[in-house]
């Protein structure tokens, strides 16, 4: 989004543009479901949450539904898009704020970031991938999703909004060495032919649940700071020690 002219429209055909959860699209919606049921698990019950690239603003307002003792924080760079999360996705604990990127996340003050199908859009992608981590807290988690270049080339399926796709082997390459992908997903969301041609033809909803371990056509990522398991180790070591 930095060196070439973008289209940051409502309407540029790259966007979610439904005014309530039921017009967004499943597979957009089910990756904020698997980040919800995973931050409950993680018992993280409030605290600060941003939403990288949030579009118009529905994974704001279903996290911020569901997760009410978040705060979260919705940023995207469409004047348009975030007028529409304005209009239809505000509640108490969310707000929403236009910012073009490169921008900077404050360090280290995040118990979530979500950042779904964006790294893709951007040029310095590394960049934009440390910003996300490095906003985490101790106990933070982040969600990132991009395209799998293995099942849904960006070389057969060339795409306007698109820098590349990710190998899964390149995407772990990229998580910097203080940090770790916990858990990671598959999801897909279109039918291809057998030479991995897309037909734009959505699979059923049940094809589209991220599957673990496997890769998809998108693959999702869930990334801690390594010193956050590494505390809780020694932590546990500690009450080891004082009960012999």
């Amino acid at each position: 989004m930095e060196s070439k002219e973008k289209n940051y429209s409502l309407h540029s055909g790259e966007r979610q543009v439904g005014a309530s959860l039921s017009e967004i699209r499943y597979d957009h919606l089910v990756r904020y479901e698997l980040a919800s049921t995973l931050i409950e698990g993680a018992a993280i019950t409030s605290g600060l949450a941003y939403d990288v690239f949030c579009g118009n603003g529905y994974g704001v307002y279903f996290l911020s539904q569901e997760l009410s003792g978040l705060h979260v924080v919705g940023i995207d760079g469409s004047e348009a898009a975030i007028s529409m999360a304005n209009a239809n996705y505000r509640r108490e604990n969310n707000l929403f704020a236009y910012r073009l990127y490169p921008f900077t996340l404050p360090k280290k003050v995040s118990n979530v970031v979500t950042c779904f199908e964006s790294l893709e859009h951007v040029e310095d992608d590394r960049s934009l991938l440390r910003q996300v981590l490095e906003s985490l807290n101790d106990r933070g988690v982040a969600f990132v999703s991009v395209p799998n270049e293995e099942i849904h080339s960006l070389k057969k399926n060339p795409h306007e909004f698109h820098f590349r796709h990710y190998f899964h082997s390149q995407f772990m390459d990229m998580v910097p060495t203080n940090f770790e992908v916990t858990h990671w997903y598959g999801q897909n969301v279109y039918e291809f032919t057998a030479d991995g041609i897309c037909t734009f033809r959505l699979l059923e909803k049940e094809q589209m649940v991220p599957m673990p371990n496997e890769q998809g056509q998108v693959n999702i990522y869930v990334i801690r700071r390594k010193e956050s398991s590494t505390k809780l180790s020694n932590i546990l070591s500690r009450v080891k020690a004082l009960l012999r």
